[in-house]
């Protein structure tokens, strides 16, 4: 009766879901003593694993879950047995049967997510695992979350019926150190599993495909009506609107015949910036994000570093922004300007009748492994110690960023999203391609500097998340007039440099928002680690993003945690140098070396020493530079300081630079040594600066710092 039954209702499943199973080799070579471990997004997740999986394995259903509506179809399917935490004896099937080799079906959040990630991963799972010595088989199903069976709140495309993917990961271990025991054993199995159950959401969620492919699908998903951008000051873009306006300005710049495959894009958060990113990306141009702030040898020589011959921007922008000696500059190296502004005569009204045709019937391609290998786009970096290097990002490098984030941070579809950074910046780009893919509303603003504007755009538009800096955020919290400004704000992400306490404090305290704090490089495109709702430590910058690798590098006279290299799908395809312009410099043996000194703790939090370049010998001992500015940041939040070395002919002497007016040496190394700070980290010189040179993500610029320093002390200042 039970294989008539399971007959049928695979047969229905198969019919209006379309179940589809990826990776059953991975069932078949996991061998024995395995516990199948799958997310749980939908009541009717379990009854879909009965039908296709096979049936001799027993399932784990925990008590309160078979008084559920949908527990009296799927009970007659399976074996089932129940679960509970609070009866021991419960235990001891499951416990029995893996010692002896067996098999069983048990979701590790014993009940169904509401918010569409991994929530809250039983530890007791992981410790039958740990006491059987278990293995672990991950399996993630995807679509029934679309459906209403599921629990998730904001349903992105809800729709009775949605094809449904099981796909079946390798077999992992916990692989926990013996030396564990107690309570610190059971937390760190737990982390362990929960780190397999996203590390298989990472890989089922992960786009095979271009962005174009990416908008196509994502348009077909959420419908061609559903507003995705808006400039500042214009009206809201559609789908199906933006893919119009791609298509015309594909057209005009393929009647350009633009040479090369870098394009310079010299543009700043606006529409006009992502439709030309996105129609370059569609004529297998690679767009080269120009940075505005530099001066203008510094931008030519990007240009050159990349062999870029053609630049577009626009005549409005330079003119508002006051940008002349850029392209001024551009012109004289020889390079092209193609002005948007003089697209509107190519583009008659034949042309968008026929763009706005053709829109509601293009289609994605299929998954192409080879497409999502080519170069996506070139980003600079800020330069603010040396040289800006070219940084080469596949599809691969930033579809698998956009995944890593999809673990960690709960996006709803309801949510709207405030860029203000600039695109030329991997921050900024984390507001343009992701929403795109996720059916959510983002709202363009040309310049993060502009503080009382956004803070009342983001009223206004109702604005649920923001990206920014430190410095942004501390800047937009004091030009608020009214508390009510972010009273939509349900994530603030913080990143590009540290997380002042006083700038924590001041968001929750006036806004009662939490901010999370993360860490990135643009090299890695840009997401390392960030702390989340699951997992959060105040101090540190969170825990490594699933799919990444990592070895520490002793350094010389730092006792504690090492030079940080990375590994992994999301680490560049290479770099672009002046001394070899043209030539991909890719990371050897897929390791790249951040520069950054880090720590980690026994939860796998990190914390963020300083830029290794970042670090200065003194009297024998390893100086953080970054850390006495950080103190100082402490000390005096409502002001900028910064700190560098000034190198003389006998000696180096540490020296602060501050925008505190009045602040004396003397009261600086009292309010140091109050602290217990260390006598040798105490900066020896103190200067005050109007302003300290800032680039154009807010971070300092030492490079332009440094050469202030040299001409002030050639000046016996």
């Amino acid at each position: 009766m039970r294989f008539f039954y399971r007959f049928v209702v695979k047969l229905i499943l198969r019919l209006f879901f379309r179940v589809e199973i990826k990776g059953w080799e991975n069932w078949e070579k996991a061998g024995d003593g395995v516990i199948v471990a799958p997310n749980y997004v939908s009541f009717i997740d379990p009854l879909i694993l009965a039908v296709f999986l096979p049936a001799d394995v027993p399932y784990a259903i925990e008590r309160r879950l078979t008084k559920k509506r949908f527990a009296g179809f799927f009970l007659p399917l399976a074996d089932t047995h129940i679960l509970d935490s609070d009866v021991p004896l419960s235990l001891k099937y499951f416990l029995t049967l893996l010692k002896n080799g067996g098999r069983c079906v048990i979701f590790p959040e014993l009940q169904p997510t509401t918010i569409g990630n991994p929530m809250k991963v039983s530890q007791g799972v992981a410790m039958i695992a740990d006491h059987t010595n278990a293995k672990i088989l991950p399996v993630h199903i995807r679509g029934t979350e679309h459906t209403p069976f599921s629990r998730i709140g904001h349903k992105p495309g809800l729709r009775l019926f949605a094809k449904v993917t099981i796909s079946i990961y390798p077999v992992k271990e916990l692989n926990i150190p013996e030396n564990l025991k107690g309570s610190k054993r059971s937390a760190a199995a737990g982390r362990a599993l929960e780190r397999i159950m996203n590390e298989a959401a990472l890989w089922a969620r992960r786009k095979e495909k271009p962005f174009w492919d990416i908008l196509l699908d994502a348009r077909r998903e959420f419908g061609g009506g559903v507003r995705l951008f808006s400039d500042a000051g214009a009206k809201p873009v559609t789908y199906n609107g933006f893919i119009t306006r791609i298509l015309l300005i594909e057209g005009a710049l393929r009647a350009q015949n633009l040479d090369g495959d870098y394009i310079g894009v010299l543009l700043p958060t606006s529409l006009g910036g992502v439709i030309s990113m996105y129609a370059l990306q569609k004529m297998d141009k690679v767009p080269a994000m120009l940075n505005f702030s530099q001066g203008p040898r510094t931008l030519v020589n990007c240009c050159r570093t990349a062999n870029i011959t053609t630049v577009i921007s626009s005549r409005k922008f330079i003119k508002l922004g006051k940008l002349e000696a850029l392209t001024d500059a551009i012109e004289q190296a020889g390079l092209r300007i193609f002005w948007l502004e003089d697209v509107a005569p190519l583009i008659t009204t034949g042309k968008k009748l026929c763009a706005a045709l053709k829109t509601p019937f293009l289609s994605s391609n299929p998954v192409s492994m080879d497409a999502v290998e080519r170069p996506a786009v070139l980003l600079f970096t800020s330069g603010s110690e040396g040289a800006p290097k070219g940084v080469l990002l596949s599809y691969k490098n930033l579809n698998t960023n956009h995944a890593q984030m999809f673990t960690r941070v709960d996006f709803y579809r309801s949510d709207r999203v405030m860029n203000a950074m600039p695109i030329f910046h991997s921050f900024g780009l984390c507001g343009v391609f992701m929403p795109v893919s996720l059916g959510f509303f983002v709202y363009l603003y040309p310049s993060p500097l502009h503080y009382k504007t956004i803070a009342a755009a983001c009223y206004d538009e109702r604005i649920t998340i923001l990206f920014a800096t430190d410095t942004f955020l501390t800047g937009y919290a004091r030009a608020a007039n009214d508390n009510y400004d972010f009273a939509t704000m349900r994530l603030l992400v913080q990143g590009g440099e540290k997380l002042k306490a006083s700038t924590q404090h001041v968001w929750f305290e006036r806004f009662n928002a939490r901010i999370t704090e993360g860490y990135g490089v643009t090299e890695c495109a840009p997401v390392v680690s960030n702390n989340y709702y699951a997992h959060h430590k105040t101090g540190t910058v969170g825990t490594l993003v699933e799919g990444l690798t990592y070895r520490l590098e002793p350094v010389e006279g730092v006792h504690e945690g090492g030079r940080l290299w990375l590994k992994g799908d999301n680490v560049m395809m290479g770099y672009f140098r002046i001394t070899a312009p043209g030539v991909l410099e890719p990371p050897k043996d897929g390791w790249y070396d951040t520069g950054d000194i880090v720590k980690f703790d026994d939860e796998g939090y990190i914390t963020i020493l300083g830029r290794a370049k970042r670090f200065a010998k003194l009297g024998g001992e390893m100086i953080s530079l970054a850390a006495v500015e950080e103190t100082m940041g402490e000390l005096w939040p409502d002001d900028n300081h910064a700190v560098t070395v000034i190198h003389g002919e006998t000696r180096e002497t540490l020296t602060a630079i501050t925008t505190r007016a009045g602040l004396k040496r003397d009261e600086l190394r009292q309010r140091f040594s109050d602290i217990g700070m260390a006598e040798i980290a105490i900066p020896k010189k103190l200067i005050y600066m109007e302003s300290i040179p800032m680039m154009g993500n807010g971070k300092t610029d030492y490079v332009m710092l440094d050469e202030m320093m040299k001409e002030w002390k050639e000046n016996g200042e």
